[in-house]
């Protein structure tokens, strides 16, 4: 048995997400304890075990303490089986993150997989689902992966029910050192049950920082929402906007957080492959903006599971 610290670190959902997927790959029975114990309120939320369930359902494994609140989970991976899947959060929890919970586990599936996920598709301090397609989608694609999405319907808080479909094929993955490079910026802006005014303005503020590859998106969901996405390549940034928020003020925090990013891969996706990266055959190297704390939890995790050396200096990331 792996015994984690759900407290380590960063203390948040990557452990138990990073967690979960290794353990269904490498087989090792999981036990995590002080989940998410510095958070208020502490234990698992319903994203969070959205996500846990998912995995149990893909690997038919034994599950000990999946309920909201639980601060102590025991999983025994079964094994892998690929298929169809129907995954609903219940709530605006991330879409996308549960996701990225389960495409490591499917893509070492025996079959091709189809997964639908109910929740939120743009919710804060999470990928949005535009980043997740445009910029995380297409790192793992250059490493083997062979996944196909797209968006139903938009989810935004508090009532979610936005839908993504994933088509995942079994991929080997493969280690990368070289990253393309692409100048060109592309921006979507979403709004959903909201004056089409506010996208207006957040274009107007892209407009003046000379990004002219512009698509608004004028949508219904069952929460008003808006948000604003950029992308320049494997380098992205994601801004949602909240109630007394000015739209000029999402829209340039979204402006300053791009280009902030002057390296390979921008400091979350830095992160969000890591996984991937140890799971992939030959070595991963890239350069990222910022050693977040994210990663350094994310690194430590992985750890437990896998040998694999990933180190870091200045930025520069290698996994051997």
């Amino acid at each position: 048995m792996v015994t984690i610290d759900g407290s380590h670190g960063e203390g948040g959902g990557q452990i138990i997400r990073t967690s979960l997927t290794l353990s269904a790959i490498t087989g090792k029975t999981l036990e995590i304890i002080d989940i998410r114990a510095n958070r208020k309120p502490p234990g698992l939320k319903m994203q969070h075990l959205t996500a846990v369930k998912a995995v149990r359902n893909i690997c038919r494994g034994g599950l000990e303490g999946a309920e909201v609140g639980s601060r102590r989970l025991v999983f025994k991976p079964g094994k892998i089986v690929g298929g169809k899947y129907d995954f609903n959060i219940g709530t605006a929890g991330c879409i996308t993150l549960v996701a990225q919970t389960i495409l490591p586990i499917l893509l070492i599936a025996d079959k091709k997989s189809e997964v639908r996920i109910t929740g939120g598709t743009h919710v804060m301090k999470s990928p949005s689902y535009d980043y997740f397609e445009n910029v995380f989608l297409p790192a793992i694609t250059l490493m083997g992966a062979k996944v196909e999405s797209r968006m139903l319907r938009p989810g935004y808080y508090p009532k979610g029910g936005g839908e993504i479909e994933l088509k995942v094929e079994p991929s080997k993955l493969k280690g990368r050192e070289k990253w393309p490079k692409e100048e060109h910026i592309k921006a979507v802006i979403r709004i959903a049950n909201l004056p089409l005014s506010i996208a207006m303005r957040e274009k107007k503020v892209l407009l003046e920082h000379e990004i002219e590859d512009v698509s608004i998106k004028e949508e219904k969901a069952f929460s008003p929402g808006n948000a604003v996405t950029l992308w320049q390549g494997l380098r992205g940034s994601y801004v949602v906007g909240e109630r007394g928020k000015r739209a000029e003020v999402v829209a340039k925090e979204a402006v300053d957080n791009l280009f902030a990013e002057k390296e390979d891969l921008d400091k979350h996706l830095a992160d969000q492959i890591l996984v991937y990266s140890v799971l992939a055959e030959g070595k991963t190297g890239f350069k990222t903006s910022e050693i977040t704390s994210h990663f350094k939890t994310n690194s430590d995790i992985i750890s437990h599971f896998v040998e694999r050396k990933i180190s870091h200096k200045n930025g520069i990331v290698e996994i051997d």
